[in-house]
């Protein structure tokens, strides 16, 4: 018997309030061990898409990761690692204080970390002190504690300069031979060339376009 797809979603429609929805009929299938691109302009849903698949926003249809249904307080949540676009981390708590309260909250308490050497600073610095980039690492480490199956990254570069997001890149591919299945987010295709297996574009929150790489 096969194992279930990294994430299946179906019809996937998503609505604030009044306004026009957001996402509009939405399916997508996503292997294991592949890196997902999602491309679009800002608005065209990526965001919402990534946050429904990590259960943090109600959505219309069904979604499943790993063969778990994505439902209020589901097993899925154990399996998934999310990067948010804004990043709010304490500024007064040192970044081993920081992962190590995460750490805590998704049970991953002595979870080893598959970072590059360098890639964040001392453990005893605070927060507050960080650049934009250096939280951005940080919140990315944060994300991959408890070696989740799932990673769902949105815009993980932004803040990067070239040399880090080579290294942010170096590492995401170590973690797709792992077995780790992908999905990242950005508004721009040239931030994501020759990054993903597949890229998926969406416009006005429908896919128009969906191909495989090279």
């Amino acid at each position: 018997m096969s194992e279930p797809l990294a994430v299946s979603a179906k019809n996937i429609t998503k609505r604030y309030g009044r306004r026009a929805p957001t996402l509009v009929g939405v399916d997508i299938e996503v292997e294991r061990a592949t890196i997902v691109a999602l491309t679009g302009s800002n608005g065209s849903g990526k965001s919402t898409l990534l946050r429904c698949i990590a259960g943090l926003a109600r959505f219309e249809g069904s979604i499943e990761v790993c063969g778990h249904p994505v439902v209020r307080n589901g097993d899925f949540r154990r399996l998934v690692g999310y990067l948010p676009q804004a990043v709010t981390l304490p500024p007064h708590a040192t970044i081993a204080e920081s992962i190590s309260f995460f750490a805590h909250l998704r049970g991953a308490v002595g979870n080893k970390l598959p970072l590059p050497e360098g890639f964040l600073p001392k453990w005893g610095t605070k927060v507050g002190t960080l650049s934009g980039g250096q939280r951005q690492r940080l919140a990315m480490a944060i994300a991959l504690l408890g070696d989740p199956e799932v990673l769902l990254l949105d815009e993980p570069v932004s803040n990067l300069d070239a040399t880090g997001r080579q290294s942010v890149w170096e590492m995401l591919r170590g973690l797709k031979e792992s077995g780790t299945t992908i999905l990242i987010a950005s508004p721009s295709p040239a931030d994501l060339a020759g990054v993903g297996d597949r890229t998926v574009v969406l416009h006005d929150g429908q896919i128009i376009d969906d191909r495989v790489e090279g």
